[in-house]
């Protein structure tokens, strides 16, 4: 079976490669290439990209798979080149851009996504750190059929992994990982012996978040307690810089430590300096944050240059002034 494999270079598309290699004859990675570069801000998510598919390129080359490029819009292109490499099917493992109905309908056999949860429970991006914050008690992997929509075909195997309190969000997602890539090499084998299941999702169990930085989430200081403030800072360790306050005030932190139960001593929310770190009021404790290290600090002040670039320049009043006088401001 001739396969394609879409990945971002995460950890879950490097090991999802890693498990299909040995099932199926892999004659295509696609990473992102991302669209024009307009502005600072548009530059540093290039440069991100690019770093970011480094690993899954770089395991493509050890293989000897050659590695193609995809952007954000149908790419005729990247679909006659699939056509011309009669690829049976394509597998998805994390990748940043939905595949059109023209992209679907090149594999003979048709394609596989993989999604690190429980579909039909956090479709979209980022669904580890919705695990965290709505404070499930298990994740998962789940292999579907692609139809165009998001995360939304037919479940072929899924997996539930038991969500440990406090456990780090980095080692869930190595697990993740590690168990979503078998998952889909299994699915794999099941879609080339025609014996791969098709289990539709139950639409009223669906949810659908956007990514954190864009979603209007907010820790709920007066419920959550302190044990699900520190579970929740655990999972999403290096998801954000920072943390808002109950007045909305960003804080830059490190690893949340620990936790202690004890009667409040302060408005919920609040963050107070300590010995190495912070200390966040909750309404039934404190959690104990270290101190940002240098390269989150530095990511956030770059971001900020960024943000800071991209915005237009503020009007000349003296330059606008005497072009008024002059008849000569544009009305443009």
């Amino acid at each position: 079976m001739r396969l394609v494999l879409y990945g971002s270079g995460s950890p879950v598309s490097v090991a999802a490669l890693e498990a299909l290699a040995p099932v199926a004859q892999v004659v295509a990675v696609v990473v992102p290439a991302g669209g024009p570069v307009r502005g600072a801000r548009s530059a540093l998510r290039a440069v991100s990209r690019r770093r970011a598919s480094r690993e899954l390129v770089r395991a493509a080359r050890r293989l000897r798979v050659p590695v193609l490029g995809a952007r954000p819009r149908p790419d005729p292109g990247l679909e006659a080149a699939l056509r011309g490499l009669r690829v049976d099917l394509v597998c998805v493992a994390t990748f940043p851009y939905l595949l059109g109905p023209s992209t679907l309908a090149v594999p003979r056999l048709g394609a596989l996504g993989l999604h690190p949860s429980l579909l039909p429970r956090h479709r979209g991006p980022a669904p580890l750190f919705w695990t965290y914050f709505h404070d499930d008690a298990e994740a998962g992997v789940t292999v579907f059929w692609m139809d165009g929509g998001e995360d939304t075909g037919d479940i072929v195997f899924q997996e539930p992994i038991p969500l440990a309190r406090g456990r780090p969000g980095p080692d869930l997602y190595a697990e993740v990982a590690r168990r979503g890539g078998a998952l889909l090499a299994r699915a794999a084998a099941a879609v080339g012996s025609s014996d791969a299941p098709r289990v539709p999702q139950d639409p009223a169990r669906a949810t659908r978040e956007p990514r954190p930085e864009r979603g209007p989430w907010r820790i709920d200081f007066e419920s959550w307690g302190a044990e699900r403030v520190w579970h929740f800072l655990r999972g999403v360790e290096g998801r954000g810089p920072g943390l808002s306050d109950a007045r909305g005030r960003l804080v830059l932190h490190g690893p949340a430590r620990g936790y202690r139960l004890a009667p409040p001593a302060g408005r919920p929310g609040k963050m107070e300096r300590a010995a190495g770190g912070w200390l966040l009021r909750c309404r039934d404790g404190v959690v104990e944050l270290e101190r940002a290290p240098f390269a989150t600090r530095a990511w956030w002040t770059a971001r900020r240059l960024a943000d800071a670039l991209r915005r237009p320049a503020a009007p000349n009043r003296r330059r606008a002034a005497a072009a008024e006088r002059t008849g000569t401001r544009s009305s443009a």
